[in-house]
């Protein structure tokens, strides 16, 4: 655990049901212009009371597709912002929305394409333009975070632009926006947000503030996610989740991540599966492989859960997991030996650094056996190796 460290967070962070709907105040008041991003113009009346309050603006709307945050569509919002002169971003959504936003809030202001950014010829050195970050979900953290998950359809990589400038100015966790959100949904971005903390805990850069937050995260998720799964409109869990997903991502924005997640990217690129159901099947092997490692860490998060030890914790998990009916490996999907070179080249990202334990290739290679890739199923078309550095950017 980190002895010395830097907390940085969105300036203002507001918590509460309904606070979405006071999303005018926060504005800056010599902000007359705004790009509202959404996947949610029409059919969702929480929306369109957000919307209204906001009628006082010159206003362009940039739909969302709200699935992985494609670079070309990152390309599309970023002219639509330069086109209209966008003062302000206000993105409300899941965590590919709010990183299309949060990216392009960096990026508008500057000279280049946003491929530049992507693959670091251009840095973004400077604040861009006013953001604020309304999540529909309680996972991704995204409203939280310094980086903006982005894919590249082409290549299959999926990596992050990062900078400190690109923090949301203020970040409103309503848990009112999340009521709609589907139960399969709800189960694979609360299995993100446990994952998080999980991870955070046991990272190598870990520090006792994410650590307290970690605990509670853990705590709250293992006991709200299977209400707000099972009722999608019970707003005593939804308010539960709310907390758990702000506290998982106050914890893993500061202390990194951990091998789930530097997996789960090129696993969820090539499957084209969530990446919280990603995180969630990965999640028992790499806790079993870290286990040798930091079986103390894990026995302490297990204690502060009112359970023994680490074996405990782990049997808690999978409990879980088959409580919400996820599968114990990707063999179900068309996952195959010959995707492992592919996992390998593009799996070390800052959050394997942080693992508490190194995995070399050829340990990697056993994890992705064991997890399922070890059938011979349907193999997907079209996978190459990225000729690409192999450290990328990532939380």
């Amino acid at each position: 655990m980190q002895s010395r460290y830097d907390l940085k967070y969105p300036a203002t962070i507001i918590f509460g049901v309904g606070e979405a709907y006071n999303i005018a105040d926060h504005i800056p008041r010599n902000s007359r212009t705004l790009l509202l991003c959404s996947e949610r113009f029409s059919r969702d009346s929480k929306f369109l009371g957000i919307r209204e309050k906001l009628a006082g603006l010159d206003m362009r709307l940039a739909k969302i597709s709200g699935h992985e945050a494609p670079l070309e569509e990152l390309e599309r919002v970023v002219a639509l912002g330069r086109e209209s002169s966008s003062q302000t971003i206000v993105a409300i959504g899941g965590g590919s929305v709010i990183d299309l936003g949060k990216a392009a809030a960096g990026i508008i202001p500057l000279e280049g394409d946003c491929a530049d950014y992507f693959h670091g010829r251009k840095k973004i050195t400077d604040k861009g333009l006013f953001f604020a970050a309304l999540p529909t979900s309680s996972g991704s953290g995204a409203e939280i975070t310094c980086n903006a998950v982005i894919s590249d359809s082409g290549s299959r990589k999926k990596q992050s632009i990062r900078d400190k400038f690109l923090i949301a100015d203020v970040a409103i966790v309503d848990p009112l926006l999340t009521i709609s959100m589907p139960p399969k949904q709800t189960a694979y971005s609360g299995l993100d947000a446990l994952t998080q903390a999980i991870e955070s805990y046991v990272s190598l850069s870990s520090n006792e503030i994410s650590s307290a937050l970690a605990e509670q995260s853990v705590r709250i998720i293992f006991d709200a996610l299977p209400a707000a799964s099972s009722n999608p409109d019970d707003i005593q869990a939804r308010t539960a989740m709310s907390n758990g997903s702000l506290a998982s991502a106050m914890s893993f924005s500061q202390a990194s991540l951990g091998a789930v997640h530097g997996l789960a990217h090129p696993i969820g690129s090539l499957l084209s599966l969530p990446h919280g159901l990603v995180c969630a099947i990965l999640l028992p092997h790499i806790f079993r492989a870290n286990i040798c490692t930091c079986r103390d860490k894990y026995s302490a998060l297990a204690r502060a859960c009112s359970l023994k030890d680490a074996e405990e914790l782990l049997e808690k998990i999978k409990l879980l997991l088959q409580q919400l009916k996820i599968p114990p490996d990707f063999s179900s999907f068309k996952a195959d030996p010959s995707h492992l070179d592919f996992i390998v080249a593009n799996c070390r990202s800052r959050s394997m650094l942080s693992n508490p334990r190194t995995l070399d290739d050829n340990e990697v290679r056993s994890i992705l056996l064991e997890a399922g890739f070890s059938c011979n199923t349907t193999k997907l078309e079209d996978i190459r190796l990225i000729d690409q550095p192999r450290m990328h950017s990532d939380v």
